[in-house]
């Protein structure tokens, strides 16, 4: 097309002759620049190479100007010096959102005010550290009975090859917290980061992965001076290294499989509830509907009156009505951990947990009920299947005859 376009400029050929090819040109020439903005744009190289380009085709362009007014090259000379400066502008806004981004890192890895800091340190102490928590497999649910001949619903929880895949800490991210894969993916199946994320920490490539805040064994006490300078910079503070009882280092590879928890503690867990689709109100939210007869037809299971008149003349938000029901995130709080079964990495958790059979969830220590560190340093690794001691509430003792 560029050959056959570029005849035109042969002074021999027809006015009809350059106007066809003013078309052809002008066509090629926007392609061409297109390809060639998206070659070029990520080299040093562009701005040279189209600022060049342009000069001599604005040459090239006055000597033609007398067979056309609309010469092809002259289109292409201008297209050319657009894109140069379009290239120009989006390199100077590459920059400027790389500038926002290094602030916005910084303030984020920014240290925490001192007060703040001492809060977090205060917290660890009295309630425990925070450990990392578990990516399950739903297995199904069961029952059991315990001693005293009660019956309790349980929830199979699969520890599916649990293994640290990144630390983060403070010094590097701003914050410690500990990334936990679980499962196993093709290596096909992964994108050429993930799979570089993975080789870089000598794991297999696992399928999901969660990451979960923890307690460092150190944290850093800032203390205030004697003119009480409060400073949220922490700038010309003593600082102190604090231990911080029960909590440790976790190193990348490590595996953490059904032992993590013990039998007797509480834990919560996380998951996506069952999708039910579109769903009435009577379903979704429990309501008696209207009624069967006495005048009324064809709305036995709608909702009432959705609001008020002119005013305020609007439906106000959070309205209970008809919509999609289920597949939502959701936290069950305070599960019992009734029997753990470290032979098959099986944890029974009392109680049901959102999601359906074979769906994932995610299981940490409890935020509300937080087990001691002297009960975890005593329970946590134990081998075989261990059940939650028997309860001292004798649930019968109401039928006894004494």
């Amino acid at each position: 097309m560029l050959r056959r376009a570029a005849a035109a400029t042969n002074p021999s050929f027809s006015a009809a002759s350059a106007e066809a090819a003013c078309v052809l040109l002008n066509n090629a020439t926007t392609r061409m620049s297109r390809v060639w903005g998206s070659v070029f744009a990520s080299t040093s190289k562009s701005s040279a190479f189209f600022s060049s380009s342009s000069v001599a085709l604005n040459d090239a362009s006055e000597s033609f100007s007398s067979k056309s007014s609309s010469t092809p090259i002259a289109i292409f000379a201008r297209t050319t010096t657009t894109t140069t400066t379009k290239l120009t502008t989006n390199n100077t806004n590459k920059r400027t959102y790389a500038s926002q981004a290094k602030a916005v890192d910084a303030l984020f890895k920014r240290p925490l005010p001192h007060k703040t800091q001492e809060q977090l340190i205060k917290s660890a102490q009295r309630f425990g550290p925070k450990r990392p928590g578990l990516i399950a497999v739903k297995a199904g649910m069961t029952c059991d009975w315990d001693e005293w001949g009660k019956r309790h619903p349980l929830t199979v929880l699969w520890i599916d090859d649990n293994q640290i895949v990144q630390v983060k800490t403070e010094e590097n991210e701003g914050y410690s917290a500990v990334q936990v894969g679980s499962g196993y993916k093709k290596p096909k199946s992964v994108t050429k980061p993930e799979l570089g994320h993975f080789i870089k920490a000598q794991v297999p490539i696992k399928r999901f992965l969660s990451e979960f805040r923890v307690t460092p064994p150190t944290m850093k006490m800032y203390k205030e001076d004697e003119e009480g300078d409060d400073d949220d910079d922490n700038n010309n503070l003593d600082v102190e290294t604090v231990e911080i009882k029960g909590a440790r280092e976790y190193k990348v590879g490590e595996e953490l499989n059904a032992n993590h928890f013990f039998a007797g503690q509480y834990v919560d867990v996380q998951g996506v509830t069952s999708g039910k689709g579109f769903a009435g109100p009577m379903k979704r939210w429990g309501f008696s509907g209207q009624p069967a007869s006495h005048g009324n037809t064809k709305k036995h299971r709608a909702h009432g009156s959705i609001g008020q008149c002119q005013d305020p003349g609007r439906v106000f938000k959070g309205k209970k009505m008809a919509g999609q029901m289920g597949g939502r995130k959701r936290t069950v709080q305070n599960c019992f951990v009734y029997k753990i079964d470290s032979e098959r990495n099986l944890v029974y958790v009392r109680g049901q947990v959102p999601g359906r059979k074979g769906s994932i969830v995610k299981v940490r220590d409890a935020l509300r009920k937080r087990a001691t560190v002297e009960e975890l340093e005593a329970q946590i690794g134990q081998i075989g299947v261990t059940i939650a001691p028997k309860s001292s509430k004798d649930p019968y003792s109401a039928y006894n005859k004494d």
